[in-house]
């Protein structure tokens, strides 16, 4: 019996040494936060800390976590509720204007929570030592806190976006596709695009810049000179980054060792659900007849574009009678479908939507994850939220987009262009318009009739349903969570470091890669001497001759 303990306890042992601890850092945003988390239910061998806000409990639930070790930056009982108005504040602003000016204006609002983040971040790595960083993109400090500490640092970003400054490239935000970049025309477009939104955004940052430097912390001890402007501007890094959209959903780029195509960061453990209302309705319906709207936690839907869809489904939903639509209105969005449905006297579209069997509306929050699991739902009418489109491309769901802010526009186009779905966003600004305005598309418009005939086409033409299911296969093929968890693993084996894994020739500085130090010595000096030479000898036979 001794000797069974002894080895119980051997065993235990051996585990626990060989466990990680890590800590995995996000804000509390749903899109940001959803997808850390799920990378992080993944890590059931080893120790895990979550560090994020309190408002990251209106999209996650801990509470199933019970091996988690959850800190919140701030643990006052009034810190959910700031965060969200916070939260509210923000979509304020990027309702009111475009993505890159809503930038600069919300900053000042945002900088107090990050700044408080930050610090409380800085005091969990003073306090505990960690053998990996797990960060979520958007907090750009993670790699600076990593290399004070020389601790292995992994980043999680939904996609790889495109060098913005690599003019052959499509710009992110100029809506261009890789096959527009293939005309004279658009390629001009592009560098004069790109130049703009550069000086630009250059001198509208300079304000901003100083506030955010000064607000920085400077904290005794390894941490005191990482924000110093020369740490900024000189560090360089290398860190992990897991990417889970295809490097080719935008546009072709190439990945050096430290970049990772993992595809969709999504836990397949089964979701164990409340049987309900919902789950009832859902699992009642045919495969493939259902369409399932939702429109992310923070978009805001007008009254003009909430009256075209409300038209343009019911529209659909008369036309195809064996189909139904689960739709998902939070907030204020409910209370605007509830006054646009009063103000409509058509009695067949009242009907349709006063239907339970055809049309099935949800106030609150929907598990998104579950629903989209499901065989019955075929179409995903969505914000176009990268997150968001990333589930529904995982689970062989078709997409139309209807976009509102950030990156959703961008996100739309490429839906478009890749096959896998339509938008009712088309591009409506003029390459001028576009130049004076950057990646200002808050005001587009669409009718119920474009409503209606996307989804018809997603319905009825199978080669969108071909395209999605394509993508899929390549997004599981890439390994996912689970592979993740095998590279952080192999990551922190080695030492931070992926440097070896590099091509030689990416090593090499800019002018031996290109011959430009054997053109000098072999080609350009010896022409030089030659041409030299050549004039001295014309010199001197010309003076002969006038001799």
């Amino acid at each position: 019996m001794s000797s069974l303990w002894l080895y119980c306890i051997t065993l235990l042992f051996v585990t626990r040494s060989s466990s990680l601890n890590i800590l995995f850092v996000s804000d509390g945003a749903a899109g940001h936060v959803t997808t850390v988390y799920e990378l992080a239910k993944t890590m059931k061998n080893h120790n895990v800390t979550f560090f994020t806000q309190q408002l990251a409990k209106s999209y996650v639930n801990f509470e199933t976590s019970a091996t988690f070790h959850v800190i919140y930056s701030n643990d006052s009982t009034e810190a959910a509720i700031n965060e969200k108005k916070l939260e509210q504040e923000l979509i304020g602003v990027y309702v009111n204007y475009s993505f890159i000016d809503s930038i600069f204006y919300s900053t000042p609002s945002a900088l107090p929570y990050v700044i408080q983040f930050l610090n409380k971040t800085i005091d969990i790595l003073m306090k505990q030592r960690f053998d990996v960083i797990v960060i979520n993109g958007l907090l750009m400090w993670g790699p600076i806190l990593c290399d004070a500490i020389k601790t292995p640092c992994v980043i999680q970003s939904p996609v790889s976006i495109p060098n913005i400054l690599n003019l052959n490239l499509p710009n992110y935000f100029s809506l261009l596709t890789p096959t527009d970049m293939t005309k004279a025309t658009s390629r001009l477009f592009n560098a004069i695009f790109t130049f703009r939104l550069a000086f630009s955004s250059f001198f509208k940052s300079l304000p901003l810049f100083y506030k955010v430097f000064h607000a920085l912390p400077r904290v005794p001890g390894p941490f005191y000179h990482s924000f110093t402007l020369k740490n900024l501007l000189l560090l360089k890094s290398k860190n992990l980054h897991l990417i889970s959209m295809p490097s080719t959903f935008y546009v072709s780029t190439i990945e050096d060792p430290y970049t990772k195509y993992l595809g969709a960061f999504i836990d397949e453990t089964e979701v164990n659900l409340t049987d309900d209302d919902l789950t009832h309705w859902l699992q009642s319906k045919k495969m493939n007849s259902v369409i399932f709207a939702a429109f992310g936690s923070t978009s805001l839907i007008p009254h003009d574009r909430m009256l075209s869809l409300i038209i343009g489904i019911a529209t659909f939903l008369i036309e195809v009678p064996d189909s139904s639509i689960l739709l998902a209105l939070r907030n204020v969005n409910y209370d605007t479908y509830e006054s646009v449905l009063k103000t409509i006297d058509n009695d067949q579209i009242r009907y349709i939507f006063d239907s339970v069997e055809r049309v099935k509306v949800e106030r609150g929050f929907v598990p998104q994850k579950w629903i989209l699991q499901q065989h019955s739902v075929k179409i995903f009418l969505s914000h176009c939220g990268m997150g968001s489109i990333m589930e529904a491309f995982y689970y062989e769901k078709t997409v139309l987009c209807m976009p509102f802010n950030m990156d959703q526009f961008s996100n739309a186009v490429t839906v478009v262009y890749r096959g896998v779905g339509l938008s009712l966003f088309v591009p409506n600004l003029s390459p001028l318009e576009s130049l004076i305005t950057p990646y200002d598309y808050r005001h587009y418009a669409f009718t119920s009739r474009d409503v209606q005939e996307k989804l018809s086409k997603l319905w009825l033409i199978a080669i969108y349903q071909q395209a999605v299911k394509q993508l899929s296969v390549e997004m599981k093929h890439a390994g996912g969570v689970k592979k993740a968890v095998e590279l952080i693993e192999f990551f922190v084996e080695m030492n931070g470091t992926f440097d070896h894994f590099i091509p030689f020739e990416a090593t090499l500085p800019f002018y031996q890669r290109y011959l430009l130090d054997l053109f000098v010595i072999f080609v350009l000096l010896p022409g030089m001497i030659i041409l030299f030479v050549l004039v001295k000898y014309c010199q001197r036979q010309s003076k002969q001759k006038i001799e």
